[in-house]
């Protein structure tokens, strides 16, 4: 059994690289022949997913499929960067015959490009991503490479010298693209990097510049590690790490502390010291760190600073959303040439010729970045910015329309208002509108330029309401912004906006805020972590709820408001 198992997936794995070189419609009906497992209720019954995108690195076309249901399934930009510089530094950055290891891999595409230039590479990421990892290791790297690439499991942490020993685990190069972004474990990656970086090696991090703790964390990553910059270029940073020559033959380089830890101790130290020394000194000191303080947050500052006049300068430079490039193509990406307008990182429409493209773009790329649905008779074509979590499409939306589409009596849209709260890319939007509501889909100021051109390609001419779509950030201050008297809906629907951030308690404030006395809220979301089940308590406190759907971890609630509340 196991045999031909094996036997199976190679068969399959075959398949997949005949059927990318094959038209699209071949490849549509081939997929329509493979006998497929159960699939959801809510799944849509037509919908072409391309979500291939295709690259050319070290003279090989690289095929990589994302994964949108995570992060790690998406290619993110500082990875293209990388690939880019790893192949035109060949000289400075010799792969060949190395040990490479990969943290945060996502889709493999760096690990695809180190493979291919000769590395030894291992590719790491949390368990539940290697699966979509492998696939495209083996597909793009079988019969190309001097050195089968291996994918593993590798959560950052603090205790990696138990799983990973530093006697056994070492590499030459230990490289890392976009591992940086909104989330929680940054003092665990930092560790992680330590950890791995060992003398003789070095570590090659990428990264676009997002947030300010981008920034905390560049500190961090210099005070560690003794870094230099590679490249620069905007937001886009690629930095070169050596182990500290003072850690190197130590104890500090071989184990790695938790930092919470090292601060305890530090402090405690501190006060003993401070209880030693006179007041006098005693004021001196907290003088003298008052500065200091005072002037790492000025520096933090001016570089946020510096930041934003980049990024309103650079916005000045395009086209705004609603208008026309050069060659007279609308926001809805309908002319002759759909490679003239494309989309930024802020996703704002920008004609190719007014600003030079990142030189670590690749020279031919082919991103298949459009999904077709169809609800409510119609095909709904969605583009997605994989450049953001809120303009990626989450299986919650899908559940959400399936459930909106074939539940009119439970639900009756007709004529009612309609607000979405995380709108993402306007799918769930542009259903309720074509059942008839008036709808008006919120989200972060960077996603409503690929969300009003979603909303308005999908929607203009067959809805008896245009939507509208405006910005809304979760808080407790929505009084002052949106007040209660005047922004009032039947309706307020949400759609896997649970998931790994910092902000629940603001998300749920903001439902509470919107769902008053004869309105009804309807949240869809896939249960992924435990947090998520901690959020549903507290929703199912603040409201009066029900179950109107669930199907494994995806589930559907309706909400209304308590009593007096």
């Amino acid at each position: 059994m196991e045999e031909i198992n094996c036997m199976t997936s190679e068969e399959e794995e075959d398949e997949e690289e005949e059927e990318d070189g094959k038209e699209e419609e071949n490849v549509q009906q081939d997929e329509s022949t493979v006998q497929q497992p159960h699939r959801p209720a809510w799944a849509p019954c037509v919908l072409y997913t391309l979500d291939k995108d295709v690259y050319y690195y070290a003279g090989q076309r690289i095929v990589i499929s994302g994964a949108f249901d995570s992060f790690a399934g998406m290619t993110w930009p500082a990875a293209l960067a990388l690939c880019h510089y790893l192949d035109t530094h060949r000289e400075q950055l010799d792969l060949v015959d190395k040990a490479v290891l990969e943290i945060g891999a996502g889709t493999g595409l760096v690990s695809v490009v180190a493979a291919l230039l000769g590395a030894w590479v291992t590719a790491t990421d949390l368990p539940e991503y290697l699966n979509n990892l492998r696939v495209n290791l083996s597909r793009n790297t079988r019969g190309r490479c001097r050195h089968t690439p291996q994918a593993a499991a590798l959560s950052w942490g603090y205790d990696l010298e138990s799983t990973y020993p530093s006697t056994v685990y070492r590499y030459d190069y230990v490289l890392a693209a976009d591992v940086v972004y909104h989330h929680d474990f940054l003092d665990e990656l930092l560790a992680s990097m330590k950890h791995f970086c060992r003398p003789g090696s070095a570590l090659i991090w990428a990264n676009k510049i997002r947030l300010g703790s981008d920034l905390t964390f560049i500190e961090k990553f210099k005070k560690a590690l003794d870094t230099s910059l590679l490249y620069e270029e905007g937001d886009m940073k690629i930095f070169m790490a050596k182990c500290r020559e003072d850690e190197g033959d130590g104890d500090k380089c071989l184990n790695i502390q938790n930092p919470l830890r090292e601060e305890k101790e530090a402090n405690r130290e501190k006060e003993e010291e401070e209880e030693e020394e006179e007041a006098s000194v005693n004021v001196v000191q907290g003088n003298d760190m008052n500065r200091t303080e005072e002037t790492v947050t000025s520096e933090a500052d001016r570089r946020n600073e510096d930041l934003c006049v980049e990024e309103e300068e650079r916005k000045q430079t395009m086209v705004p959303t609603g208008g026309t490039c050069e060659k007279g193509h609308s926001e809805d990406g309908r002319g002759d040439d759909p490679l003239c307008c494309t989309t930024s990182g802020d996703n704002i429409t920008e004609h190719v010729g007014h600003t030079a493209a990142p030189t670590w773009t690749p020279t031919v790329i082919c991103s298949f970045g459009k999904d077709v649905y169809h609800y409510v008779g119609q095909d709904i074509a969605i583009y997605e910015s994989i450049d953001s979590f809120g303009a990626v499409m989450w299986p919650a939306a899908l559940a959400l329309c399936h459930f909106l589409e074939n539940n009119r009596d439970t639900v009756d849209l007709q004529g009612k208002t309609v607000l979405e709260l995380g709108a993402g890319t306007g799918l769930v939007t542009i259903v309720a509108s074509l059942l008839g509501a008036a709808v008006t889909a919120t989200d972060l100021p960077d996603v409503l330029n690929n969300l009003r051109a979603n909303v308005m390609r999908n929607t203009r001419g067959r809805c008896r309401q245009m939507p509208q779509v405006a910005a809304l950030s979760w808080g407790y201050d929505l009084e002052s912004t949106y007040p209660s008297t005047v922004y009032r809906y039947d309706y307020v629907l949400a759609a896997d906006v649970v998931y790994h951030h910092d902000f629940l308690d603001e998300l749920l404030a903001s439902m509470k805020h919107f769902c008053r006395p004869g309105s009804a809220l309807i949240w869809a979301n896939k249960i992924r972590l435990g947090s998520d089940l901690t959020f549903i308590e507290k929703f199912k406190k603040a409201f009066d709820t029900r179950l109107l759907y669930e199907e494994g971890d995806m589930k559907i609630f309706m909400a209304k408001c308590r009593g007096r509340d």
